[in-house]
């Protein structure tokens, strides 16, 4: 057959495909290894006469991955990189004519990563501190794996409750200027939530700040709240109250059962994707109006 000799897709999108195949193939750990990382393409000869097989008239490729440097121990072993050019090889279509021989992992010198080990780094070292025995009874693969699959949830829950947080001192400020929360309705029970944070807040001066607006000392249902009991002001915002109330309202339900560590389902997992997405698209369209 002949080939094309050129991807029908960026290497940013080859990239996005390894890390979704190594999900769905439960390469969790992997996956997250491969954060913030780069990727190229390099050919050079013929397949056949490269490595003893491929394709006689196809291209011996190699893939450079590019990562951050406390990730690269973990990326760089025979057996993640075998992982990762099976895996590429079986992304990229036949007629291109590149047959993956190998993957090469490397530092990536032009981002400046944060140094420190981030959590996840922390408790992968202090695992293989643990004799596999004591660490098969406290810290199961399962858990880590559902560890890293509810980080995932919980960032989409971040991205929507701080975003519905902006819009509403937005939409406030417009209607009523820069002091607008002494001008909004807001129940007595959340203010008496703001004035309790608040307080702790002070107390506890080593805990880093919720933010500058008090909007941040009331939680994610709180803010569904606060838009219900100012209709008036958000009506212009959104199709109907139906629309936005029960949707914060069930994010909410599922940032609690994160809050007290319990596991998110597929189910609710796609309903806060789904949420996030339209929640955010009316908001932001609303906004541009």
């Amino acid at each position: 057959m002949s080939f094309t000799y050129g991807l029908p897709f960026s290497n940013e999108k080859l990239l996005d495909g390894i890390i979704f195949t190594l999900k769905r193939k439960k390469e969790i750990e992997v996956a997250q290894l491969l954060r913030g990382a780069s990727l190229s393409i390099e050919t050079g000869g013929y397949s056949y006469y490269d490595g003893g097989w491929g394709r006689s008239d196809a291209m011996a490729t190699s893939i450079y991955l590019y990562v951050n440097p406390v990730n690269i121990d973990g990326l760089d072993t025979k057996e993640n990189k075998e992982l990762l050019r099976s895996i590429s090889d079986t992304l990229i279509p036949a007629e291109v004519g590149y047959d993956v021989k190998r993957v090469i992992i490397e530092i990536d010198l032009t981002k400046d990563f944060e140094m420190e080990d981030d959590l996840i780094t922390d408790l992968e070292k202090q695992s293989d501190r643990i004799s596999g025995k004591i660490l098969s009874i406290i810290l199961p693969n399962d858990i880590k794996e559902k560890g890293y699959y509810m980080a995932e949830v919980y960032t989409y829950l971040y991205a929507v409750e701080n975003s519905l947080r902006l819009f509403i001192e937005e939409v406030c400020k417009k209607e009523h200027g820069e002091h607008y929360f002494d001008e909004i309705k807001v129940p007595k029970p959340l203010r008496n939530t703001i004035t309790n944070r608040l307080e702790k807040a002070n107390a506890n001066k080593w805990l880093s700040i919720r933010g500058d607006s008090k909007l941040f000392y009331l939680d994610f249902k709180d803010l569904g709240s606060l838009i219900d009991n100012n209709w008036e002001i958000f009506k212009e915002y959104f199709p109907s109250r139906d629309f936005i109330i029960p949707k914060i309202d069930e994010m909410a339900e599922c940032r609690n059962l994160i809050a007290h560590n319990s596991l998110v389902e597929e189910t609710e997992r796609s309903v806060i994707k789904t949420y996030y997405n339209v929640i955010l698209k009316q908001i932001t369209r609303g906004l541009e109006d």
